[in-house]
C-alpha cells in the first residue's frame, strides 16, 4: 500500500514506469538541447559514464550504428572535448574511449540537482524498501534491454 492507503495494482506500477520513461526522455531531449548534442551522442556519453571506458566497437554495438558513423560521432565528441581516445590498457593494437574530465563535468552540471533529489528521496526509504526498488529496477532494466520484438514483453501498457 502507498502512504495514502491506496493499494496499487500492477497496471498502476506499469503506468508509473511509463510516466518515468516519458520524463526521462524529456530530460534527455532538454540535455541534448543545452549541450548541443544529438540523442545518439548523449546516449554514447551515458554508456561511457556508466562503463568508464569502452572500445569503439563495443559502443557501435550498443548504439546499433555502423563503424563509420561511430567514428564520425567520436570525432565530433572528441573535437568538442567530451571524450578522449586512449590506448587499450592490455592490447596495444586497440583503443578505448572514455569521458574526458570536461565531458564528465558538463554532464554532472546538467544532472547534479536531479541526482541530489533522487538520493534525498531514496534516503527516505527503509533499507527493505530500497532493496525492493533496486531489485525491481534492475529486473526492469533487464526486461527493457532484452529484444522485445514478437515477445509481447515490451508493452508496459498491457500490465
Amino acid at each position: 500500500m502507498g502512504d495514502d492507503g491506496q493499494a496499487y495494482t500492477a497496471r498502476d506500477v506499469a503506468m508509473a514506469v511509463r510516466r518515468l520513461d516519458l520524463m526521462m526522455s524529456q530530460m534527455h531531449l532538454e540535455m541534448c538541447e543545452r549541450l548541443g548534442l544529438s540523442a545518439g551522442e548523449l546516449l554514447a556519453l551515458a554508456h561511457l559514464s556508466l562503463a568508464g571506458a569502452l572500445g569503439p566497437t563495443e559502443l557501435t554495438h550498443r548504439l546499433h550504428m555502423t563503424t563509420g558513423a561511430m567514428t564520425a560521432m567520436l570525432d565530433r565528441l572528441a573535437e568538442r572535448g567530451f571524450v578522449v581516445r586512449e590506448p587499450h590498457p592490455t592490447d596495444r593494437r586497440r583503443i578505448v574511449v572514455k569521458l574526458s574530465a570536461t565531458g564528465r563535468e558538463q554532464i554532472f552540471t546538467q544532472v547534479h540537482g536531479m541526482a541530489g533529489a533522487v538520493v534525498a528521496l531514496s534516503e527516505r526509504l527503509s533499507a527493505a524498501e530500497r532493496g525492493a526498488v533496486v531489485g525491481y529496477v534492475e529486473e526492469l532494466s533487464e526486461i527493457i534491454a532484452a529484444p522485445v520484438a514478437g515477445t509481447g514483453r515490451g508493452d508496459l501498457t498491457e500490465a
